[in-house]
């Protein structure tokens, strides 16, 4: 027993031993992980981030619609109609939505933002200049230049766009506090800003238009319902339905924000949100001096010193 204990402590003062020899291994490795961490911490482009707290619209809320909800709910639910305590759900709803493909591919193509999300390589601050890489996208030309991936064109689709502009985007319901907190982070603070600008007015407008429809749609259905019943309180019941929607109908076109509106404005943000080149130095040389200990000590069990 004794014999195999000091055989064991033999071996490894002896790897010890021989891992001493290989241990410029590990100091060139560190050295060298230390200066490529560097150059990718530099050649890493400032980014910003535009915070925005939204607020659920009460543009649908109160009224007689929420009076009828109690009254006439299930007729109502029967003829596939809305009749008011969904704002929740509808919040809940266009927050999944706008992180669709269905909504943020169309919204690429409306607002021309491939090149930004795909090309844009720096921002210069001093200018207000966006650089992009010209091996991808010409931007004096606004041509697409790049070496189109297997599959792909050389120009590029929205739905090439979509992980890249999905990325910069975070969104927050939170429920109690009934705050949505909308994030979008971007190389330039412009574009920070006008991309969170432009995703608040299209999730609205497409919002404005769906409930236009749907009250359209229930009008036309309740209009049918009261022009076949012959019972007088049926009809009643109907034709206040209609009121109630026609309401919808017309709220549905005043106001900017119909779902969802800014707590304030979207303030433009000066200070960069990353990245912390610190982490990106240490992070870079920690692995790269741990990789440069694993091969000194691959190396010092093969070596037969």
């Amino acid at each position: 027993m004794e014999s195999n204990v000091v055989t064991t402590e033999h071996n490894i003062n002896s790897i010890f031993a021989r891992l001493l020899i290989y241990k410029w291994v590990v100091v060139i490795g560190t050295l060298l992980s230390v200066v490529i961490s560097i150059y990718v911490a530099k050649d890493q482009p400032d980014k910003y981030t535009t915070k925005v707290y939204l607020v659920p619209s009460n543009s649908k809320e109160g009224g007689g619609l929420s009076k009828l909800a109690g009254q006439f709910g299930g007729l109502a639910s029967m003829a596939g109609i809305s009749l008011g305590g969904s704002e929740g759900n509808d919040v809940d709803t266009a927050i999944e939505f706008m992180l669709s493909r269905g909504f943020l591919q169309p919204f690429i193509e409306k607002r021309g933002l491939l090149p930004d999300i795909l090309a844009l390589e720096k921002w210069e601050r001093d200018t207000n200049v966006y650089v992009y890489d010209p091996k991808i996208y010409d931007s004096k030309t606004q041509l697409w230049v790049r070496s189109a991936p297997p599959g792909k064109k050389v120009i590029p689709t929205a739905w090439e766009g979509y992980i890249s502009l999905l990325g910069n985007i975070d969104i927050l319901y939170m429920k109690k506090k009934g705050l949505v907190e909308l994030k979008v982070t971007s190389i330039s603070p412009e574009l920070s800003v006008n991309i969170a600008t432009w995703l608040i007015e299209d999730i609205n407008e497409f919002w404005r238009i769906k409930d236009k429809r749907e009250a359209e749609d229930a009008i036309n259905y309740l209009k049918e319902k009261a022009a076949e019943t012959s019972v007088a309180e049926l009809r009643s019941v109907f034709y206040e339905l209609i009121a109630e929607q026609t309401r919808s109908k017309l709220l549905s076109s005043i106001g900017d924000y119909h779902l969802l509106k800014p707590l304030a404005p979207v303030v433009y943000p000066e200070e960069k949100s990353g990245p912390s080149r610190a982490l990106i130095c240490l992070g870079i040389s920690f692995l790269g001096g741990l990789f440069s200990l694993i091969v000194a000590f691959i190396l010092a069990l093969k070596s037969k010193v």
